[in-house]
């Protein structure tokens, strides 16, 4: 049997080992049998990420790109996801087992959230506050927060993440994606997206592992001003309680219920 392929991490702009040196399966569902071998991301590793997020934050090429700018390398992003949608839904289908045709219309429809925000980018405004006291003037700005963490699930990943990343880089955040250990795969042909889209190095970074290992690290490094998570209601209430330790912002998407049909060749267990 040959040997599967490691993946790597997206830090900083360049592809990376974990520092743990661990991998574990991921599972295609169709078959049951692993296809790749995923890089299990512990603490140092998610340090690592954030250095890199908010290395990026400070850094010029993404600080004083004007708000055009951006907008335009979001409605690139989205055109390079429209030209890759098959490719991406293919991946999708392997990691999480659902139908191409469902990840497909997904990742067709995806690129219109880069095109909104896209076009946002250069309309977020404050505003003068007219004010009684002499010789003063008040005025509202509006500024991005710093390093963003998007937590997504594993049934629509790409999907969800658009949800994340594209308002968060149209304001000027930084962001480190850490996908769910049952799809990491997605995420990572994703980034090279990104990458061909021409954001500067460390803007979107990718940080795969288990969330009781990497995430925990993520969701409480005093570096991380912003945690948007998907998934259960448990794992929510977790995150929300460690991230309000440091006062950090969350948004929360919790507890979506789908219905399950399934046929007597089914693999029980896993169905349960």
């Amino acid at each position: 049997m040959a040997e599967m392929s490691k993946s790597k991490m997206f830090l900083g702009g360049e592809w990376v080992a974990p520092l743990t040196g661990d991998y574990f399966e991921s599972h295609n569902p169709y078959t049951g049998k692993p296809w790749l071998m995923v890089g299990r991301g512990g603490e140092e590793d998610a340090n690592r990420a954030v250095e890199a997020a908010k290395k990026a934050f400070h850094n010029p090429e993404w600080r004083d790109l004007t708000p055009t700018a951006r907008g335009h390398l979001l409605r690139k992003l989205g055109d390079l996801i429209a030209e890759n949608a098959e490719a991406l839904a293919k991946v999708e289908v392997q990691d999480n087992g659902k139908l191409f045709a469902e990840m497909h219309l997904q990742l067709r429809y995806a690129p219109q959230w880069y095109y909104y925000f896209g076009g946002l980018a250069d309309k977020i405004e404050g505003s003068v506050i007219p004010i009684e006291k002499p010789e003063t003037f008040t005025f509202t700005r509006h500024e991005p927060l710093g390093v963003c963490v998007a937590i997504i699930p594993w049934n629509s990943p790409l999907l969800l993440v658009s949800f994340k990343l594209a308002p968060a880089l149209a304001a000027g955040n930084t962001v480190i994606i850490k996908p769910s250990e049952f799809t990491s795969a997605s995420a990572l042909e994703f980034v090279k997206l990104v990458e061909k889209a021409g954001f500067p190095k460390g803007v979107v970074n990718v940080v795969t592992g288990y969330g009781k290992e990497v995430g925990e690290a993520l969701i409480t490094h005093p570096d991380v001003a912003k945690v948007a998570f998907t998934g259960g209601s448990a794992s929510g209430r977790h995150v929300y309680s460690r991230a309000a330790e440091s006062l950090k912002k969350v948004s929360l998407e919790l507890g979506g219920k789908s219905p399950n049909i399934i046929f007597d060749d089914c693999n029980i267990e896993n169905a349960v």
